[in-house]
């Protein structure tokens, strides 16, 4: 018998649902589990619950400095970004952070996770919307969206940085859940997102897992975010709501990503005090092979 045969229907259809409280219960004793899945996470009824992602639309809410300031230290420590770099903002206490042109334009929109225990923001990532905003990737030629995918309405999906302490922990995967539920309310069916060429399992982790397509024959270059950079185009179609798009979506992506991360370690029991941040990537000791993505017809 599967492990979701054995909880029962109520408990699972509250957690697709995101609307679970405070809970605690055992995997099956058959599977040789020890460490109990935690629910607490997940007790979120509405897309504004800040306790679990802060969503913040305005451009001059200063809470977004945090994120600004978690941007600099991913940059300072992965690509070596110098404190001399246009995006580059200094504060008043003497800190840094990076923001572009695309965090100050109405159509995008942050979400982050702060550390309940010290209140530092530990993950972030942003939707930039493409029918109101000029997305990089047109602005310096690298892609050029299609009128089909905008009218359907689309975002991107950018700029994503985590702590240390965040890496496999609910942190990540819930910006992106409640990006998802957020722009499905907003009637965007569609999903931009760019992939580092050697970023190979993450790639992998797309084409066997979602409805994404690659919207690029090749990875384009991407000299104006980083020097010698070469990025997929991809799209994750979630369908309109109501088809069998949307259906498939739900049932196929949304749905196990909220019932998996209860599998993982939530970011609320993270200590106070985080570790330097720097970039979320795969750590890809090995060659392996890629699955390319599906083709956009």
């Amino acid at each position: 018998m599967s492990l979701m045969s054995q909880l029962s229907r109520r408990t699972v259809s509250r957690l697709a649902l995101g609307r679970t409280g405070s809970a605690t219960f055992r995997l099956p004793r058959q599977l040789g589990a020890q460490r109990p899945i935690s629910t607490h996470h997940l007790s979120v009824s509405s897309l504004k619950d800040d306790s679990v992602v802060q969503i913040i639309e305005n451009s001059k809410d200063r809470a977004l400095d945090d994120v600004y300031r978690l941007r600099f230290k991913v940059a300072r420590k992965i690509m070596h970004l110098p404190r001399s770099h246009p995006a580059v903002i200094e504060f008043e206490d003497g800190t840094y952070g990076v923001r572009d042109e695309l965090d100050l334009d109405d159509g995008t929109v942050h979400f982050l996770v702060r550390n309940p225990n010290d209140g530092k923001v530990i993950a972030s990532i942003r939707t930039v919307d493409a029918n109101t905003s000029q997305l990089d990737m047109e602005k310096f030629g690298w892609h050029h969206l299609s009128n089909e995918i905008k009218e359907e309405g689309a975002v991107e999906w950018c700029r994503l940085c985590a702590s240390p302490d965040a890496r496999g922990t609910t942190a990540a995967p819930m910006l992106y859940i409640q990006s998802v539920r957020y722009h499905q309310e907003k009637g965007n069916n569609n999903f931009i997102y760019m992939v580092d060429q050697k970023a190979k399992k993450l790639l992998n982790y797309y084409s066997k897992w979602t409805p994404s397509v690659q919207l690029t024959k090749d990875p384009v270059r991407c000299d104006e975010f980083e020097p010698g950079r070469k990025s997929w185009v991809l799209a994750m179609q979630m369908g309109s709501p109501g088809s069998l798009q949307r259906a498939k979506f739900q049932a196929n992506v949304y749905y196990p990503a909220i019932i998996g991360s209860c599998f993982m370690k939530s970011y609320r029991d993270l200590p106070a005090g985080s570790k330097e941040e720097e970039l979320i990537l795969p750590h890809l000791e090995k060659e392996e092979e890629v699955i390319e993505p599906k083709v956009a017809a």
